[in-house]
């Protein structure tokens, strides 16, 4: 049985997309995305629908 994260806490996300904490809290405090999770005071970023969100801003389609 394989283990995968779902939720992934802020410094994850940094090291995921590779952009700093400040860019990174700064996108996730923007109140209509829909990939954030708050529990409490933590902020998790739902990878799948992160994914998703960004194949559909993607400029170009690109196939590998």
């Amino acid at each position: 049985m394989e283990y995968t994260k779902h939720l992934l806490s802020v410094d994850e996300f940094c090291s995921y997309v590779g952009i700093g904490k400040t860019k990174a809290r700064e996108m996730l405090a923007n109140p209509c995305c829909k990939y954030v999770v708050r529990i409490g005071r933590r902020v998790y970023v739902h990878k799948e629908l992160f994914d998703e969100e960004l194949k559909k801003s993607a400029k170009y389609q690109l196939t590998m």
